[in-house]
């Protein structure tokens, strides 16, 4: 029990001393620092569609709510999930705490009916300070984003890291697109059923890392970066910094100046083509992770006939979605010899396909998911690497309606990293 300093009354008794205790003794400029860490792990962390945690942290108690008011960096970090009226009493409560700073905006929003008196007061909030983006996730829907489109001026965001346009319903959209001025540190750009206009794209492509362009009617933007590169770099013999690229149902570029552009990439994914119009020449000799999603049969098997004779040493994880795949062909395992993860979801016969290929097959594999799996032909697959020398370290598979329990248990025993996660429905 700890000992509390102690005083006497009027009548000479001894009373304790009301002292402040536990997290209430802590120092104002401390509790920032915690503060802070709070709200830099959430930003990565946190699940989609949930608020900041300063409204955690202003609701403690008055102490917290005190430090919290005067801190600007809690303030940076704006979420807009509805348009009611008193949503942008709170947009411009942030920007008015969060001083200077850049901020992070996400406005993920589905306006109708009542909420479009608010809609466009919010957004003008928002527009009014582009010059202090670091982040902008606008997620909605095609009515409200050409309403955007046709409302909106174009802004130069100098500060913007991040770019992320999202339209629910964007494979039916033709050429939607908002327009930005410069955006000269530009680093990761996703543009899912729209696009972009941007009157400099050469004043971000020596920075650029990431890009993802999913459905988009704008799937050139590509071919202009890598012309733009070519041009950079041709005076000052730079690399290009494409390390992420997504392409979904967009039809492929081509020319050996796109080549050259995505020559560094360490992370690639494809999916939604059809027939031949895989984009094979994004296969960069450096890659780590690949994943392929929505491919034909006639797609999966010209991918993997362009396969034969190369080789990517750096290639550790390899995940296959709804990949009509009947088997996995001999050849892969040198062609990706040093994989160690590999994911094949939403196929029946995923376990059917990688148990032809025969326990030897990518001997550094040491973690598997799967979904579909039944358990005790997944024993007979896991027993059979144990024999080979080649044991899985990991293994995570959905839960079946019906489970077998001695297969579960027998996986559990032999397999230390298992895990099972929901079936999805």
């Amino acid at each position: 029990m700890p000992a509390f300093p102690s005083t006497e009354n009027s009548r000479g008794s001894s009373v304790i001393a009301e002292t402040p205790r536990g997290i209430f003794s802590l120092p104002p400029e401390l509790m920032c620092a915690i503060f802070c860490f709070t709200c830099a792990q959430s930003e990565s962390s946190s699940p989609a569609r949930t608020p900041p945690p300063v409204h955690i942290l202003t609701r403690v108690c008055r102490f917290w709510r005190g430090v919290s008011h005067d801190l600007s960096e809690l303030w940076t970090d704006i979420r807009i999930f509805h348009c009611r009226s008193a949503q942008l009493a709170s947009v411009s409560e942030y920007v008015r705490r969060s001083g200077t700073l850049p901020l992070d905006v996400c406005f993920d929003v589905d306006v109708r009916n009542r909420q479009l008196a608010n809609f466009w007061p919010v957004i003008l909030k928002i527009w009014a300070v582009a010059h202090r983006w670091r982040e902008l996730r606008i997620i909605t829907t095609t009515a409200n984003f050409r309403d955007m489109q046709f409302n909106l001026g174009r802004k130069a965001a100098p500060w913007l890291e991040h770019l992320e346009l999202r339209v629910s319903d964007g494979a039916s959209s033709t050429a939607s697109a908002l327009s930005f001025g410069s955006t000269p540190v530009l680093k990761a750009l996703v543009l899912n059923g729209t696009g972009m206009h941007s009157s400099e794209p050469s004043s971000f492509v020596g920075q650029l890392e990431t890009l993802d362009l999913s459905f988009s009617p704008f799937a050139d933007l590509i071919t202009q970066l890598a012309d733009a590169f070519d041009a950079f770099s041709e005076h000052t013999h730079a690399i290009s910094p494409l390390r992420h690229l997504t392409l979904r149902g967009t039809p492929p570029p081509s020319g050996a100046l796109v080549k050259s552009y995505t020559s560094t990439l360490t992370t690639l994914t494809l999916g939604s083509f059809r027939g031949e119009n895989l984009p094979m020449f994004c296969l960069s000799p450096l890659l780590e992770e690949l994943s392929l999603s929505a491919l034909t049969h006639a797609s999966w098997q010209t991918f993997c006939d362009s396969l034969t004779g190369r080789t990517f040493p750096a290639l550790r994880a390899l995940t296959l979605t709804s990949v009509e795949a009947n088997d996995l062909p001999v050849h892969l395992s040198s062609v990706f010899p040093a994989l160690e993860h590999l994911s094949l979801l939403h196929r029946a016969d995923s376990l059917l396909a990688l148990s032809k290929t025969g326990p030897d097959f990518w001997p550094a594999l040491h973690t598997l998911t799967l979904d579909n799996a039944n358990y005790r032909a997944l024993c007979a697959f896991v027993e059979a690497r144990i024999a080979a020398g080649h044991p899985l370290a990991f293994l995570e598979v959905d839960s079946p309606q019906f489970i077998d329990a001695s297969s579960l248990q027998w996986l559990q025993r032999h397999v230390k990293g298992f895990k099972r996660t929901p079936r999805a429905r």
